[in-house]
């Protein structure tokens, strides 16, 4: 062996990745770091390249982990997610797990340019489809599949005509497309699972972090939730890692000892189909043939 090849960084041996979307945000940053801790390969996904390459470059000097690697995603386009994916299969690495951490909370109505409202698309619609679209790239002994939920599901239902959104309120939509998210994920942990794929959900509670920084809606959560349910995104991470780590498929986890399966959010048999169909009907349309 040369010297060149003993100099060569960890990402040279393939092993799996953990993708961390919303990887430069608040509690995504704290995951990057605990998992960079751990010697794990990360991909570190977001929508500013530069605040991610800062991020790796960082992790890489306080961690000596050298096998972590910044990348442009952006979930509010159907087209950006296959071009992530794209140049994440250029890589020719299996996938270990994919956190979907990444999600909005906009102040106004905005419409992506796929013609869906821009909270639905990017915290649902795209994070499934960069759910389904990184599946074939997990081992034959399987992979982790984690989405980021909130409690502020518990807030809101299903319209009839969802994922379309007719009456855009900020804090409602936000908790309709985490609703969306959390109901999904029991579809997709049970077709999954003979592909050997967990899919669970985290619930951090309710993050102090910048997407929650508007009083006027901070306020009406505390009111509806409670004071104690402010977490700073170190305790939230604690959630993630946990739905990480775990075997089981099909739970929510809530932190320390706290888990639920997801099927207790079925009240409805029939909007839960309805969204099934439905979301697989727009994802099937942007899946390869």
């Amino acid at each position: 062996m040369d010297d060149n090849t003993k100099d060569q960084p960890q990402s040279a041996n393939g092993k799996p990745l953990y993708i961390i979307t919303g990887a430069t945000g608040a509690m995504g940053s704290v995951i990057a770091k605990r998992l960079a801790a751990q010697g794990k390969p990360l991909i570190l996904a977001s929508r500013d390249i530069e605040k991610g390459e800062k991020l790796a470059q960082d992790l890489k000097e306080k961690t000596l982990n050298n096998d972590i690697i910044a990348m442009h995603l952006d979930l509010s386009s159907f087209a950006r997610v296959k071009a992530f994916v794209a140049e994440l299969s250029e890589l020719n690495r299996p996938v270990a797990a994919l956190i979907n951490n990444s999600a909005v909370l906009t102040r106004k109505r905005k419409t992506s340019v796929d013609n869906y409202e821009y909270t639905i698309q990017v915290n649902f619609l795209s994070t499934v489809l960069l759910s389904m679209l990184v599946v074939p790239m997990f081992p034959e002994k399987g992979g982790r599949i984690v989405m980021t939920t909130s409690l502020m599901r518990n807030l809101t239902s299903l319209p009839y005509e969802f994922p379309a959104v007719n009456n855009f309120v900020p804090l409602t939509t936000y908790a309709q497309s985490k609703l969306a998210l959390t109901l999904f994920s029991i579809y997709m942990s049970t077709t999954l699972r003979t592909r050997h794929v967990t899919v669970n959900c985290a619930d951090p509670g309710i993050i102090n972090a910048g997407m929650l920084t508007l009083s006027h809606w901070l306020d009406m959560v505390r009111d509806r939730v409670g004071q104690t349910l402010i977490h700073n995104p170190e305790d939230g991470a604690i959630a993630v890692m946990r739905a990480l780590e775990s075997s089981d498929t099909g739970f929510i986890f809530k932190g320390l000892d706290r888990q639920v399966k997801t099927s207790s959010l079925l009240k409805n048999r029939e909007v839960f189909i309805k969204l099934c169909n439905d979301t697989m009907r727009i994802i099937k349309r942007e899946m390869p043939s």
